[in-house]
């Protein structure tokens, strides 16, 4: 096991120094949550009744800009790497395809922490959100929605070889949550077919369950299943991932 978790550790740091290695790829991905929030957040409050009332929509937009920023970069990285060579080297490696997408994953994890961190401030000094009373609740569980994002990034950006195939999946994928998450418009003034698209869309039962959090409202068990059922989707068809990965 400490064999294990060492190995992880010097893969993590690894992966850390490549990508800082790009500064010009590397901050605009550690400033946009901060950038993005202050566009929307400012576009929003001003049509907003009151801050207080605007603070409903900061778990909204806390998981709109970790999945622009989290899931289509670090699944798209992870098919460019495909596509170069570097993941089939690992692979061939001793290292395992665990160890691989947890390496991923841990670099996800870290960008969505910083950004968390960024909209926090912004909310508090810019714009005066008054915050949750169970902020250390709602930090750990906008950590585990991160964890899905991750694995369900990963595991739907394996079945790509190329940059060129994953694209049409980026545009359709972002117009799909965007508009399937109850963002845009409530789910109730949907057609009945459009509702059955909301509530597929693991993006909406992330989004119902921070706002519960946010305002300590209990759960609703039907959110947590469906992420239950998608993690255990991912679980399933990762351990198809490598056949994918290797291929030439």
């Amino acid at each position: 096991m400490k064999f294990s978790a060492k190995c992880i550790w010097k893969q993590f740091w690894y992966d850390l120094v490549i990508f800082f290695r790009e500064p010009f790829f590397a901050l605009p991905i550690l400033l946009l949550p901060g950038v993005f929030f202050v566009i929307y957040a400012g576009s929003m409050a001003k049509d907003a009744a009151s801050i207080a009332g605007f603070a409903q929509y900061l778990p909204m937009y806390m998981i709109l800009i970790s999945f622009l920023t989290v899931f289509f970069n670090i699944g798209t990285q992870y098919v460019t790497d495909k596509q170069s060579g570097i993941f089939k080297r690992l692979l061939l490696s001793p290292i395992s395809l665990f160890n691989v997408v947890l390496t991923y994953s841990l670099r996800g994890l870290l960008i969505s922490i910083l950004g968390f961190f960024e909209m926090i401030a912004i909310a508090v000094f810019v714009f005066k959100i008054p915050m949750s009373s169970h902020m250390v609740l709602f930090f750990f569980a906008f950590l585990v929605t991160v964890i899905i994002m991750m694995l369900l990034s990963l595991t739907l950006h394996g079945f790509f070889k190329n940059s060129r195939q994953v694209m049409p999946f980026t545009i359709i994928g972002f117009q799909y949550v965007l508009f399937a998450s109850g963002m845009i418009m409530p789910v109730e003034n949907m057609p009945v077919v459009l509702q059955y698209l909301v509530y597929a869309n693991p993006v909406y039962h992330m989004n119902q369950i921070l706002v519960r959090v946010w305002y300590g409202a209990p759960q609703q068990m039907m959110n947590i299943v469906a992420l239950a059922i998608w993690v255990v989707i991912c679980l399933v068809l990762i351990q198809f991932q490598k056949g994918f990965a290797t291929d030439k």
